[in-house]
């Protein structure tokens, strides 16, 4: 009997011993967090973006002048916010080339998924 309460005690405490290791080892939470703050922070740049782009093309400049005006001015809304720098460019690129063809592509003469990534590929050569 004792042997055998023992084994039960020790493999209870092996249990508990490698799920809060799990924990400790695995911050899962943080890991979230950052990436949800790192989306909502590309959401918000990818509708300002869209916003200025298409009342640019409404008021009549060209794709070049609207997108070098657009760019400039949320750089200007957004060079002090937290975690700018380390946002990735791609996965910015490509959220502000869906929204710019969903809200205003067809001024512009894109659409569909060639219109998305050639707004991309044009997006990510003027950002640098």
């Amino acid at each position: 009997m004792g042997e055998t309460l023992k084994k039960i005690f020790f493999r209870i405490f092996t249990f508990i011993f490698i799920m809060c290791s799990t924990f400790v080892f695995f911050q899962t939470d943080s890991l979230y967090a950052a990436e949800s703050n790192d989306n909502k922070l590309i959401e918000k740049i990818s509708q300002s973006y869209t916003r200025k782009f298409c009342n640019a093309i409404g008021f009549g400049l060209s794709k070049e002048s609207a997108m070098d005006f657009s760019i400039a001015e949320n750089k200007q809304v957004f060079k002090n916010k937290k975690g700018i720098k380390n946002i990735n460019k791609e996965l910015l690129a490509e959220e502000v080339a869906i929204s710019v063809i969903e809200k205003c592509g067809y001024p512009i003469n894109l659409s569909g998924e060639k219109g998305i990534m050639e707004f991309k590929n044009y997006y990510l050569s003027k950002e640098k």
